[in-house]
């Protein structure tokens, strides 16, 4: 058994304790494999070039983005080569690496209005002919870490159930998705999977969107979105097959 068969049959009978077999079923059947992502060595299996903070790697001859005069942040480098096969689920290119770009905290862009569609950006670019590229002048340069990473099986938050499978049990899958999580003490960095709601739901029910990446608050890398909240990438799956990232969207979410 794999490990995310493993996973998935603890989360069946974990929630058959506290709803019963049916509904655990059905929540389970719903689950979704992401790839955590720890700085942590001991956390995963090492994941190419990826890393948190660092130089971009860029295609050659791109202009730095900005939003309102400011230059982003370089966020982290994702190394699809590494990631792509963590994660068949997610229709991710398997060559290639992805620059998370965000603004600067105290800009505090929330995607919720459409003016700060600049705040945000994700680049890909082919490592053989990628650019090094320091941030630009006094933009902050977030410490490089290495990125390990793992499968980690996702459930849907309930705000993110259909209606119709979240019942009259929200108390009872509380209390499962509590002891879930018990063992969850790194901050829930991931690339694909569901996310980890914290004021309502980020992904329509069309089925049609994805969560490309979830990058949480992380007080070893310094980073603290609004009141310990976090970022979700957003990208329509027709986007993502055709690995057109210029069209990501961004929600922050905070306490």
């Amino acid at each position: 058994m794999s490990g995310t068969e493993q996973q998935r049959e603890r989360v069946r009978q974990t929630l058959t304790e506290h709803v019963g077999a049916a509904e655990a079923e059905r929540i389970t059947a719903l689950a979704a494999t992401s790839v955590a992502l720890s700085t942590h060595s001991e956390a995963g299996a090492p994941l190419g070039v990826s890393r948190f903070g660092g130089d971009a790697l860029l295609p050659p001859d791109t202009t730095w983005p900005e939003h309102e005069s400011r230059a982003l942040e370089l966020l982290a480098v994702l190394d699809l080569t590494a990631l792509a096969p963590l994660n068949p689920e997610l229709p991710l290119p398997h060559h290639g690496v992805l620059n998370f770009c965000y603004a600067p905290a105290e800009q505090l862009v929330t995607g919720l209005d459409p003016g700060e569609s600049d705040g945000w950006r994700v680049i890909h670019a082919d490592p053989a002919t990628a650019v090094r590229t320091a941030p630009p002048g006094e933009t902050k340069r977030h410490h490089e870490r290495t990125l390990h990473g793992r499968p980690l099986l996702t459930v849907p938050d309930l705000e993110d159930l259909p209606p119709d499978e979240a019942g009259e049990l929200p108390d009872k899958l509380l209390d499962g998705y509590r002891e879930l999580r018990d063992d969850e003490n790194e901050p829930a960095h991931r690339i694909g999977g569901w996310p980890d709601l914290i004021q309502g739901p980020v992904l329509e029910n069309s089925g049609k969107e994805l969560l490309l990446a979830q990058l949480d608050s992380d007080d070893r890398m310094d980073w603290c979105w609004g009141d310990s909240g976090s970022l979700y990438f957003l990208i329509e799956e027709q986007d993502l097959k055709a690995g057109d990232f210029s069209r990501v969207w961004l929600e922050m979410q905070c306490c």
